[in-house]
């Protein structure tokens, strides 16, 4: 075996347990002990040979990794607090960008439809116009209308992406 392997099997579990007690957490203090035995490695010139000054050695590396790790912690705990961002915040972020996406496509589609369908289908759907003031915007019959509007939601729904048809079904309840 040789002289590094035998170093890290003498003083991991001990360095493990030494750094868990300091941050309480096994998965981070395993890596806290692993980066200090890599800096160990990397600097053995740096440090005596002496098998006390190597154990002090790493015990310290450990020591200062776990207390920078909690100063981190600390700071980006105090940066969420400042910013107020939670869980509720990134699941809102999330269906914000649903509905981006989602009014994207729907615009996309409705670019594609021909000019009259476009126009009746716009005002009434996303400028929530009625039928009725639909005819008057537009000087044209009330069953024009209903038929634009009914053949710009075929299209509609003909050519969205399936995963779309909730949020699309939903946003346009709701306008």
């Amino acid at each position: 075996m040789q002289k590094e392997e035998v170093l890290f099997k003498t003083h991991y579990n001990g360095l493990c347990h030494f750094a868990w007690k300091i941050v309480g957490d096994l998965a981070v203090a395993e890596d806290l002990v692993q980066d200090s035995f890599v800096a160990y490695f990397k600097n053995t010139e740096q440090v005596s040979d002496n098998e006390i000054a190597v154990k002090n050695y790493l015990y310290s590396s450990v020591r200062f990794a776990c207390y920078n790790h909690i100063r981190h912690e600390k700071v980006q705990q105090r940066y969420w607090n400042v910013v107020g961002f939670t869980e509720e915040d990134n699941i809102a972020l999330e269906l914000n960008m649903i509905h981006s996406e989602a009014i994207q496509e729907i615009y996309r589609i409705i670019e594609q439809m021909p000019t009259s369908c476009q126009q009746v289908f716009r005002l009434g759907y996303l400028d929530g116009l009625s039928n009725l003031e639909i005819t008057r915007e537009l000087k044209i019959s009330i069953n024009t209308v209903k038929t634009q509007k009914q053949r710009g939601m075929k299209m509609l729904l003909k050519r969205l992406n399936p995963e779309f048809l909730p949020v699309i079904i939903f946003l346009l309840k709701n306008i």
